[in-house]
């Protein structure tokens, strides 16, 4: 059967409120439907599997994350459109389709003229370096996977997902990062972030690499270089690397101080008070950071 591409049907309405030139960092929660608790530790593994595929081949770079029972926070940088070579195309489409659809794609590629080539590549190009497509595709596909496993049909999600633009500053990418991973310890379900599988520090204590290059990436964004300089676009990285080790002792400090924050009523239903670190734990930890960095230098 020949291979026909797959036409491009996304909604365009989110593309107004996105930056039309240049790469962005963004912050995008997305909900289960009627917020019931349907994310269990499968449903976790299978979404966050589905979530760096997907974030390849769309060439999209994940600082952070985190995925709760019923809800789901991510911290992108999404690259502005650039050219990506057959080479590449082929990689990225072997993360996300299954083997019989890559074959056809290739068989038809190899044995198209040279314009009908050119327009196929564009066709896949066309899907990558998009929020609004990689976030389609990765809540259609979860979807999918969920329905089929409990034998289901009809909507998982509430509705769109909800972004919004950061400023390119250290700041505004800190503090949503640390918002992001703060949330299981602020609803209680551990003491330390650290603790918590399901999110991009806590993967990362557990020795997560993919999770820590992007808190690497974050440490790098916070000290006010380039996206080019990061190496989260095409070209490779003129910023010199950041360790783990020197990330993670800077993030750490960062989440303490900004997991101390005094407790805040839930509602007036609900007098109980959002868990905070205390400012022994604070001080403790900012005094094993410049011991870590001193023993760095």
């Amino acid at each position: 059967m020949p291979f026909h591409p797959t036409p491009l049907t996304s909604r365009k309405r989110g593309l107004r409120i996105l930056p039309k030139s240049g790469g962005y960092f963004v912050h995008v929660t997305t909900r289960v439907v009627q917020q019931r608790f349907l994310f269990a530790d499968q449903e976790k593994s299978v979404f966050t599997d589905l979530l760096y595929r997907w974030a390849d081949f769309s060439g999209i770079g994940i600082l952070t994350y985190c995925l709760m029972n019923n809800h789901v926070h991510l911290l992108l940088w999404v690259p502005p459109v650039q050219q990506v070579r057959t080479e590449e195309l082929l990689r990225r489409i072997q993360r996300v389709w299954p083997e019989r659809k890559v074959r056809a794609w290739l068989d038809a590629h190899q044995s198209s003229p040279l314009p009908l080539k050119k327009e196929m590549e564009a066709d896949l190009t066309r899907r990558m370096h998009s929020l609004p497509d990689f976030m389609r595709v990765l809540k259609q596909s979860f979807s999918a996977w969920y329905n089929k496993k409990h034998h289901l049909y009809g909507v998982f999600w509430d509705g769109r997902y909800r972004s919004m633009v950061l400023k390119d500053t250290p700041e505004a990418l800190c503090s949503v990062a640390a918002y992001i991973d703060l949330n299981p310890m602020r609803a209680g379900i551990c003491k330390d972030p650290g603790q918590y599988a399901w999110s991009g520090y806590g993967q990362a204590v557990k020795g997560n690499v993919q999770c820590r290059h992007g808190l690497e990436q974050l440490i790098r964004a916070s000290k006010q270089v380039t996206p080019r300089e990061l190496g989260l676009s095409r070209k490779k990285s003129t910023c010199k690397p950041v360790t783990w080790k020197k990330a993670h002792s800077v993030y750490r400090a960062w989440l303490y101080a900004k997991g101390s924050s005094p407790p805040i009523t839930q509602s007036p239903k609900n007098p109980a008070s959002r868990p905070a670190f205390t400012s022994e734990e604070v001080l403790a930890v900012f005094a094993q950071t410049i011991a870590e960095m001193k023993g760095d230098t």
